[in-house]
């Protein structure tokens, strides 16, 4: 039984480099991961500009009274400097000439006749220079690196439209298993909702990938095995199979795949919950076989799933945090490596883990509360400070 480091290693080996980027619009650029370093291409500010509202006077102006000249609105430039005595009305971001210096609007008083009073000595002080922010030519970014809204800004200020980034992989998702009924239907005696489906999609949205297949079937293999073959037509780079992953005469995931030409890497994992996994490979497609229980589900898709969506949009490695371990639910030794669910907090600038409570890899009630996962090596307690995988982004 391949143990978790082991499953992660050989998910590194078959992603040895990420997919090919893409140029995309900027607005549709939040989140994704830049694949190019992006450079000025232009000093910022590309100009002297105002950061206050007031007037631009010559730097050699003294207090006292100053001819008021024809106000400049925002976006017209004004190249040449007031003459000694002479002030002009200028508003924050207005273009100024080299050597100018401002004086604030509540600095001064309005007097009658186009004349205001200097209460207090101009400064140059109060100017944006140009290339006081980045120089052109300075890097701004650097690959990989994850585009923010922040970063969607700077990006707006320099011209650049369409930055290059990873494209996301491409991933189906099938669900398996007769005893499923739809959330919105009240299940028949022997049934139960289908929680997997809302959340793969959920985790996909909430990570770098394309969700562009699902379906739901229960256990027939012909059905099984002619879904899978439809969801491989959408040039899936991933493909998740929910349920069927185990050894019961319902469970045709590993033979299915072996049927449609994948090899098979990986049938089980020394891991709690998640034993069943099974990870396969055809071409560049993967498919991951996934436990059908929504806690075995979530710890493998965080713990296995992520690494190949990671590697394929070149995100680096996500590190495990150290916490202090809190008091909560009793945490039970097992022979294979537990990830437990906990949730993952900050008091006084250090991580703490709450572990939360779970009967079984079919219990969702710790899930809502949950944002880590808390790592007890195989047959050992846990003892503070602990490893933490975060299930949201820290």
């Amino acid at each position: 039984m391949n143990t978790v480091d082991q499953v992660l290693a050989r998910i590194d080996s078959v992603i040895p480099h990420p997919l090919d980027p893409e140029r995309i619009p900027l607005d549709q650029s939040l989140h994704r991961i830049l694949r190019e370093s992006i450079q000025a291409t232009e000093d910022q500010p590309p100009f002297h500009r105002s950061s206050i509202d007031g007037y631009l006077t010559h730097p050699d102006q003294n207090l006292g009274k100053a001819r008021l000249l024809p106000s400049r609105l925002p976006g017209e430039p004004i190249s040449v400097l007031p003459s000694l005595g002479t002030a002009l009305r200028i508003y924050t971001g207005s273009s100024l000439p080299s050597g100018a210096a401002l004086i604030m609007q509540e600095d001064t008083r309005i007097l009658p006749d186009q004349e205001i009073e200097l209460l207090k000595k101009p400064s140059t002080s109060l100017v944006r220079h140009q290339g006081s922010h980045a120089r052109k030519g300075d890097t701004l970014l650097d690959c990989p690196s994850l585009i923010q809204p922040g970063s969607l800004a700077l990006l707006a200020s320099f011209g650049i439209t369409q930055p290059k980034v990873s494209r996301l992989p491409r991933v189906a998702h099938l669900v398996t298993g007769a005893e499923l009924a739809d959330p919105s239907a009240l299940p028949q005696t022997g049934k139960i909702r289908d929680t997997n489906s809302i959340m793969i999609r959920s985790l996909l949205l909430s990570y770098p990938a394309n969700p562009v297949w699902h379906g739901r079937i229960g256990d027939d293999r012909r059905s099984f095995s002619q879904s899978l073959a439809k969801a491989l037509l959408h040039k899936t780079d991933l493909v998740l199979l929910s349920g069927g992953s185990s050894v019961g005469d319902h469970d045709h995931t590993g033979s299915v795949l072996e049927e449609l030409g994948f090899q098979i890497l990986v049938r089980q994992v020394a891991v709690r919950p998640g034993k069943p996994l099974i990870l396969a490979q055809k071409g560049d497609t993967l498919a991951f076989g996934l436990p059908g229980n929504p806690l075995s589900h979530f710890v493998c898709f965080h713990l296995f799933v992520r690494r190949a969506l990671d590697r394929w949009v070149n995100q680096p490695k996500r590190p495990l945090l150290r916490a202090e371990l809190l008091s909560g639910a009793e945490l039970k030794t097992d022979p294979r490596e537990t990830w437990w669910p906990c949730h993952l907090g900050n008091r006084n600038s250090t991580f703490t883990a709450s572990p939360l409570p779970w009967r079984d890899s079919s219990d969702l009630s710790c899930l809502a509360q949950a944002n880590g996962l808390l790592r007890i090596p195989a047959g050992q307690e846990a003892g503070s400070p602990v490893e933490v995988l975060p299930t949201i982004s820290w």
